[in-house]
């Protein structure tokens, strides 16, 4: 079983997942490798960042890609879902990316301030529907994760698309609501062990 050793969980195991298989963790690290690899060429207009913040947003693409496919995954549903981890713990991961106010910084124009304010929109949202699809019945929580993943998707149309990394909407809130939160809401439904 991956992520188990011994009888005591890894670090990836942790992350990913115990008992993940070789797709879900191809994929996860796959993508992630993708992310960081690719990012330049998903990036208008051209890098003006500098050395340190193309970094950043190879961190914030590896990261949001392979964890968008890690969060929709059966191993990843089983144990972020698993009993005894509810949903407080869920919140607090979706309160830990920071990355809207990360983007702000990227995106600022030469001479202006960070769109502070987008940002905190961004998040307050991931923030609120996260807390909408935990606490909604269980059986309509991978619906809501999705539908909630479109409304921000839609928001952050609304608001303007990052010029950095026109694709951050889309992965954050698939990684976070459809993902973490709705419990794997991409796949099919699976049981908990």
């Amino acid at each position: 079983m991956v992520g188990v050793r011994d009888g005591l969980l890894t670090s990836w195991g942790r992350i990913a997942g115990p008992g993940a298989g070789v797709v879900e963790n191809v994929g996860t690290l796959g993508l992630g490798v993708c992310g960081a690899v690719l990012r330049p060429r998903l990036v208008r207009p051209r890098d003006r960042h500098g050395p340190v913040g193309a970094a950043v947003v190879r961190v914030l693409a590896s990261d949001l890609w392979g964890g968008a496919w890690c969060n929709n995954t059966p191993a990843a549903a089983r144990w972020y879902h698993r009993e005894g981890h509810g949903p407080r713990r869920r919140l607090l991961f979706c309160a830990a990316h920071l990355h809207p106010f990360v983007l702000a910084w990227l995106d600022r124009e030469p001479g202006r301030r960070p769109r502070w304010g987008r940002a905190g929109v961004q998040y307050v949202y991931g923030l609120g529907a996260a807390a909408v699809v935990e606490h909604a019945a269980p059986r309509s929580r991978r619906a809501i994760g999705l539908l909630a993943t479109g409304g921000g998707v839609v928001l952050d149309r609304a608001l303007g698309v990052s010029a950095t990394a026109p694709w951050f909407a889309p992965v954050l809130f698939t990684k976070l609501l459809a993902g973490h939160a709705a419990g794997a809401a991409l796949l099919p439904r699976v049981r908990s062990r």
